[in-house]
């Protein structure tokens, strides 16, 4: 059944007459229109999953860095692209983890302990807690498994740090601003 005969088959007879040439007409233009609206929307429900996907499997393969080969059936080039999918959903590594805070502009060094399921990031530099630090906390806890508990620790200057500037060269700052910033020489 398309949607022109629903349609027909829809609105009451004494509204308006099927017979005529102008409501036909309409109702099977109307029809036609919903039938290739409806026809899309199969489309892009069956391209947007890999598995019934056709047009879209060699812009998926670059997505994934995967050789496009048309002469491969779509069965088996559905497949490589899942496993690659899978592949990239692996949960993050410490190394994939120091790399990602690197990129914040974080040196930190990480500790995990297994037998608590906990992970201890020690934020070595910069000093203190980093600008932006709740969106790098909101990273973390996304990429990293759901049940390792994660504890912060911020590094601050120490005191042998500060030995070697005078009293000169720190005054007008605070003990709080040298407790993240050592003075300029």
């Amino acid at each position: 059944m398309n949607f022109s005969s629903f349609l027909m088959s829809f609105f009451p007879h004494r509204w308006l007459n099927p017979k005529l040439h102008g409501n036909k007409k309409m109702f099977e233009g109307l029809g036609k229109t919903l039938d290739q609206m409806n026809d899309l929307l199969q489309q892009v429900k069956n391209e947007s999953r890999v598995l019934t996907a056709v047009d879209t499997i060699s812009l998926r393969e670059d997505e994934y860095g995967i050789p496009s080969d048309p002469s491969i059936p779509l069965d088996i080039r559905r497949s490589s692209i899942i496993a690659r999918m899978r592949e990239q959903a692996r949960p993050i590594t410490k190394d994939d983890l120091l790399n990602a805070l690197r990129s914040y502009g974080l040196e930190a060094e990480i500790t995990n302990i297994p037998g608590q399921s906990l992970m201890k990031i020690k934020i070595v530099s910069p000093y203190g807690e980093p600008s932006g630090f709740q969106q790098i906390q909101e990273f973390v806890e996304e990429v990293t498994r759901a049940h390792v508990g994660k504890e912060w620790e911020f590094s601050h200057v120490r005191h042998y740090e500060l030995e070697p500037f005078t009293h000169a060269q720190m005054e007008g700052k605070t003990h709080a601003y040298y407790e993240t910033h050592l003075p300029s020489k």
